[in-house]
């Protein structure tokens, strides 16, 4: 899956949002998010205080948390163990604090850097919309501290199960699991892209854990993450929640570039959108105004404007409760109809959510592909071999219902097949071998194709996407990567 760092989230957010006026306009946008579902409620119910009160008392981290040290890069053969297992033991209250919230309902951050208590807001704990008034501005600099709070947690967790207290280690990890997991319900499409991302990988983390320290790990300890931890992530259509914030901050921004009478403003779209078209190329912003002063005279009004954009997310909502096979989703969107000219304020105020959809599918796969793992693993332990059938783990080691592919277009069970010799895995980073009597569960991906496993890619764009074995373990073991 593809990994969604906070500087790249702010960027997206700066780049599709126009200029609007300081004061009041902002402070009504925040006053309507922080009413939402994702944000209103008590303090008791919210994990944010929790992690991020514990995350400002943790330890400097042995070296800069980014593309090159984060929780998909941790395990216990990489050369920094020594270090980077002390910095993880010497921090149990982030620990604690972890396991306090995994049963907690929300996330719950404000958004608005003046909604948060002044320890997080001086230390750049923050969902800043409209930062220094504009909502041209949004920041969510927070982000950078759950990446944080995750590598803690992978260091840990290996730690502990290294140490051989294999139920701690767990314990840990599913935990954090679950707070990745409250995360993923917050209101913008950066958020969500990033918090999704994290949340797969840190699923993946779990199956290296159990392919790993499978030998440790007893059968009644795969049967309750199985069938009592895992079916409660819930990552299905009726309680992963469609972002809603980005349709907000982009009802007020159209608003922003219309005349009283509702009508276009020629010199409003000129400067709101050539700033935004020639961001990356700023000698060509005086063409860019001019041919935004050109669309203004044809742009439909304010009133036909909001009705467009309801019109979208309306369309995106019913595409987001139904169904994989239901028909609506093979009719184009109401985003892909909307003329580019006449609605151009529309298109150029708002993020377009559809790689969410896939997104939302590759976390399917990852929580139910995580649990039916499990399942095997379970199996294994009790009978010494993997099954020759997945459905021989039904019942006694893990839930029929969670052996769901997302990518099946009838939603019909994963794939599987138990190897009878010596059998290859083309990856992007390079071939891996799997010996006989290996079960493979899989994927068929966005493509989907059932291609048995023969190719696997983190999306199954090409390939499949292989859940069992897990390829990150397979890769480190057979040194293809370190």
């Amino acid at each position: 899956m593809k990994r969604y760092f906070p500087g790249v989230a702010a960027g997206l957010a700066v780049l599709v949002s126009p200029l609007v006026s300081l004061g009041d306009e902002v402070d009504r946008v925040l006053r309507s998010l922080n009413e939402g579902a994702n944000v209103k409620g008590s303090e008791e119910i919210k994990s944010y205080p929790v992690l991020l009160r514990a995350y400002l008392t943790l330890d400097e981290p042995p070296r800069e948390v980014g593309e090159e040290f984060n929780h998909t890069t941790i395990h216990p053969g990489m050369t920094e163990w020594g270090e980077v297992s002390g910095w993880a033991e010497s921090n149990p209250e982030m620990a604690r604090a972890i396991l306090e919230c995994e049963t907690k309902t929300m996330f719950g951050l404000p958004y608005g850097a003046e909604q948060v208590e002044r320890e997080f807001r001086e230390a750049g704990l923050v969902a800043d919309i409209g930062a220094g008034g504009s909502l041209r501005d949004n920041q969510f600099r927070y982000l950078e501290a759950i990446e944080t709070i995750c590598a803690y947690a992978t260091a840990e967790s290996y730690r502990l199960l290294e140490a051989g207290r294999i139920q701690e280690g767990l314990d840990l990890a599913v935990a954090t699991v679950f707070v990745g997991r409250q995360c993923c319900d917050r209101d913008f499409l950066v958020e969500e892209l990033h918090c999704i991302a994290t949340l797969a990988e840190l699923l993946g983390n779990l199956r290296d854990m159990f392919y790993v320290y499978q030998d440790e790990i007893t059968t009644q300890q795969y049967f309750d993450i199985a069938n009592k931890k895992l079916p409660f992530l819930r990552p299905d259509r009726s309680r992963l929640f469609m972002p809603e914030g980005d349709r907000v901050v982009s009802e007020a921004l159209i608003g922003e570039v219309f005349g009283p009478r509702g009508e276009a403003d020629r010199e409003r779209f000129a400067s709101t959108f050539a700033a935004i078209q020639s961001r990356d190329a700023p000698l060509t912003r005086f063409g860019a105004a001019r041919r935004w002063r050109l669309i203004a005279e044809v742009h439909a009004s304010d009133e036909a404007s909001h009705e467009r954009l309801q019109l979208v997310y309306d369309d995106w909502w019913r595409r987001w409760r139904v169904e994989e096979y239901d028909e609506i989703l093979a009719i184009s969107t109401q985003f892909e109809r909307t003329n580019p000219i006449r609605y151009a304020a529309v298109i150029y105020s708002m993020q377009n959510i559809e790689e969410l959809f896939e997104v939302r599918n590759e976390l399917m796969a990852a929580v139910y592909g995580t649990a039916m793992a499990a399942g095997l693993c379970g199996y294994h332990n009790q009978f010494g071999t993997y099954p020759r059938d997945s459905d021989m783990t039904y019942a006694m080691f893990v839930r029929k219902s969670l052996d769901r592919d997302p990518f099946d277009l009838q939603f019909l069970p994963f794939k599987y097949y138990l190897t009878d010799e010596r059998t290859a895995i083309d990856t992007l980073s390079g071939r891996l071998w799997l010996e006989a009597g290996t079960g493979v569960l899989y994927s068929r991906g966005q493509d989907n194709m059932d291609d048995r496993a023969k190719e696997h890619t983190d999306d199954g764009a090409r390939g499949d996407i292989v859940i069992w074995p897990p390829i990150k373990a397979l890769l480190r073991e057979q040194d293809l990567i370190y």
